[in-house]
C-alpha cells in the first residue's frame, strides 16, 4: 500500500471520511501501532530493521556524535584505529574506571590503554573512542551497527509504497505488514468510541494474522543490512 491507500482503506472499513476520521488521526494511531509492531517484529528476528552507519574518523577526535535514537537500538562499534582494518571495540563506562589519572586527557588515554584492546563510552549522543593509539583521518573508519524502527508516516498523501525507505537512514514498513498495520488502526479506532463499533471476524483475527507474517519472517538470511551514511553534519563532535 502507498499512504494514499492506506488511508482510503482506514477509511472504508470504519465507514469514514477525511473529516470524521482526520489525517492527523490516523496518523497519530499508525505511528504509535507502528512502533508497537516494529518491537514485536525485531523479537522474532533482531536484525530485520538492522542497518550500518559509517562516518570518517578524523585526526585527534575521540568524541563522535550520533543521533540518540540510534545509539539507543546500537549493536556494535567498529572502527579502522590502524587506519586499514576494522577491529570491534568493547563498551566501557567511565563510572568503573578506578585509576585517578584523568583518563580524559589525551595522554592519560595512550597511556592507560597501552596494550589493551579499544573500547568506547556512550555519554548523551556520543561514543568516546579509548585506545591506545592516536586517531588518525580514516574515510568511513567508523562504523556502526544499530536497530533502526521503520519512520513515521508525516503525510497521507504519498504515492510510493510504504515499504520504500524514505531516506538512506530509515526504513519503510515491509509490505507483508501494511494490511496488518491498517487493521490494526481500525481497530483502535472502533474501539475507542464510547459505544465501541463491533469488529468484523478478520480484525478479531489481526493478532494472530501479525503473529503468522511474524513467523515467516523467522529465521531467513540475516544478510539484509542497508549500508547507510550519515551526513557529514554530524561531524560536530569535540576533541577531549
Amino acid at each position: 500500500m502507498n499512504q494514499v491507500q492506506f488511508a482510503s482503506y482506514i477509511r472504508y472499513k470504519t465507514k469514514t471520511n477525511s473529516t470524521t476520521f482526520t489525517d492527523a488521526q490516523i496518523i497519530l494511531l499508525a505511528n504509535i501501532i507502528k512502533d508497537d509492531m516494529a518491537k514485536e517484529i525485531t523479537k522474532a528476528n533482531e536484525d530485520y530493521f538492522g542497518m550500518e552507519f559509517f562516518r570518517n574518523l578524523v585526526a585527534g577526535k575521540r568524541k563522535y556524535t550520533f543521533p540518540s535514537d540510534i545509539l539507543n537500538q546500537m549493536k556494535t562499534l567498529e572502527a579502522k584505529l590502524d587506519g586499514v582494518n576494522f577491529k570491534r571495540l568493547g563498551e566501557f563506562d567511565l563510572n568503573s574506571y578506578r585509576k585517578t589519572s584523568d583518563t580524559t586527557d589525551e595522554a592519560a588515554i595512550l597511556a592507560n590503554w597501552a596494550g589493551k584492546d579499544p573500547q568506547f563510552d556512550i555519554y548523551g549522543s556520543q561514543v568516546i573512542i579509548y585506545s591506545d593509539s592516536a586517531i588518525t583521518d580514516v574515510t568511513d573508519g567508523l562504523k556502526l551497527r544499530a536497530i533502526i524502527y521503520p519512520a513515521d508516516i508525516s503525510s497521507l498523501a504519498g504515492t510510493n509504497s510504504m515499504s520504500v525507505s524514505p531516506s538512506n537512514t530509515s526504513f519503510g514498513m515491509p509490505t507483508q505488514f501494511h494490511k496488518i498495520w491498517a487493521t490494526k488502526v481500525i481497530v483502535e479506532y472502533k474501539t475507542s468510541k464510547d459505544k465501541p463499533i463491533p469488529l468484523t471476524e478478520g480484525e478479531m483475527n489481526v493478532d494472530k494474522d501479525f503473529q503468522l507474517a511474524i513467523n515467516a519472517i523467522k529465521g531467513q538470511n540475516l544478510d539484509r543490512s542497508v549500508i547507510a551514511t550519515l551526513p557529514d553534519n554530524f561531524n560536530n563532535g569535540q576533541d577531549l
